[in-house]
């Protein structure tokens, strides 16, 4: 497979970076940072000092100046790197390695990716624009049940994002048990799936035992490429309407 840069979030919804290499294994990580601009910019700073020159701290050879890889040996002899910009801010670093010669190979890996894709595994997480202005576009029914006809047409739409699923259960129930509404259906991109899906499993198993799924609706969205990337994002999408028995 060819290198990537993988964009993702930690434990603490911070932003961060891998480098993986064509074997799949990553080479290079970057720090925490609290904005997608800003991690986006590490790796931009990556891919621009990626060819710069090494500075070996574990012998006694000459320093040379920013950008620069450092090779380094901790306390228990295992090395490893830091990639350094010009302003000597370290924008890569490596994991520990057994020998010199592997830290070496971990360096040129990382100078043979300068190219990499960028791979955002965020924007499902995130839409560029609040759901209700950005509604999915229509999709190919992949399963169908027996339909109400005009149950979409009069019914609400919850659009599915980050909260938990039980946000969405109650409005589910609020909608459905209230009478309010004839049908639900709930909206989702990539991550947000899984709780669209959780949501609807929990609502029926639990609290709304006539609760009908009417219709599952699967697609791709094309989104336009983030700040610094170049091509659009495909992202799943599904529909999941839902009416009471």
């Amino acid at each position: 497979m060819p290198p990537k840069f993988e964009i993702y979030k930690d434990a603490t919804e911070k932003y961060r970076f891998r480098l993986r290499a064509q074997n799949d294994q990553i080479i290079a990580t970057g720090e925490a940072y609290e904005q997608h601009a800003g991690v986006m910019k590490g790796v931009k700073s990556v891919q621009k000092n990626c060819n710069a020159q090494i500075e070996d701290q574990t012998t006694e050879s000459e320093k040379i100046p920013n950008p620069k890889y450092q090779v380094l040996v901790n306390n228990e002899g295992k090395f490893r790197f830091n990639l350094k910009a010009g302003n000597g801010e370290i924008i890569a670093q490596s994991e520990n390695y057994e020998t010199k010669a592997g830290c070496m190979n971990g360096i040129e890996a990382v100078k043979e990716s300068c190219n990499a894709e960028i791979e955002d595994q965020t924007v499902t997480e995130e839409a560029s624009q609040p759901a209700t202005e950005a509604p999915l576009p229509s999709a190919t029914p992949v399963a169908e049940t027996k339909k109400a006809p005009t149950a979409e047409a009069q019914g609400k739409t919850v659009f599915v994002g980050k909260k938990p699923p039980m946000d969405y259960v109650l409005a589910i129930i609020t909608g459905l048990s209230a009478g309010r509404e004839i049908a639900i259906t709930l909206k989702a991109r990539g991550q947000a799936i899984t709780t669209a899906v959780d949501a609807t499993e929990i609502t029926r198993r639990r609290f709304l035992k006539n609760l009908k799924i009417n219709k599952i609706t699967i697609g791709t969205e094309e989104m336009p490429p983030r700040e610094g990337e170049s091509r659009a994002r495909m992202v799943s999408t599904i529909e999941i309407a839902l009416t009471k028995e």
